[in-house]
């Protein structure tokens, strides 16, 4: 039984995990925490349902430094939908870290226009949670700079590529630090 307790993880993160009642790790959690706060770049395969989520957004949330007022981290998913539970998400862990970090919610259906405005007239965002194509259109617009980025989460890869954004992520990924960590995510793996 591995517990989150035992990782080397910030206090606010763990506090945020009892919150949710989070005590013992999933076994993709287990698999995937310790090697992502390594830094290490992961391919996971895990079904819906078993704690991809946290797996992700523990080391991503551990490794922000408060300080730095620039994008440090973006997380796409294919849907709107799912984009909004990962913002949620964490939302939910960011309630407790002493110093919140700022997260913006990028999906398509929202008033661009508005989104352009708001990031031209405050700072960019610390974690950027989205669709590959709106975030992408913020980057083309040069609203969002996601060039000081160094961890890159794909989530569902899989529906990533069979909606057609495997292209876009092809564009994103090169435009962020050039020490990147990525860890994508999917239920299954395409060979693409």
């Amino acid at each position: 039984m591995k517990l989150f307790d035992n990782l080397s993880i910030k206090e606010f993160i763990l506090e945020a995990l009892r919150q949710i009642h989070f005590q013992e790790m999933t076994p993709v959690q287990n698999a995937v925490i310790p090697k992502a706060l390594e830094g290490k770049n992961l391919i996971v395969q895990s079904q819906t349902g078993t704690g991809k989520t946290h797996s992700f957004l523990v080391p991503l949330f551990n490794q922000l430094d408060p300080s730095k007022d620039e994008v440090q981290a973006v997380i796409t998913a294919p849907s709107r939908e799912l984009a909004t539970q990962l913002y949620e998400a964490a939302r939910q862990i960011n309630e407790h870290a002493p110093h919140p970090f700022t997260l913006e919610n990028f999906v398509g259906g929202t008033d661009r226009a508005d989104q352009i405005d708001a990031l031209g007239s405050r700072r960019q965002p610390q974690v950027v949670i989205g669709t590959p194509g709106r975030i992408f259109d913020l980057m083309s617009s040069n609203a969002l700079w996601v060039q000081t980025g160094t961890l890159l989460v794909i989530n569902e890869a899989d529906m990533t590529m069979d909606l057609g954004f495997l292209p876009t992520m092809d564009e994103i990924a090169p435009r962020m630090a050039q020490h990147l960590q990525i860890l994508a995510f999917s239920a299954t793996i395409p060979q693409q």
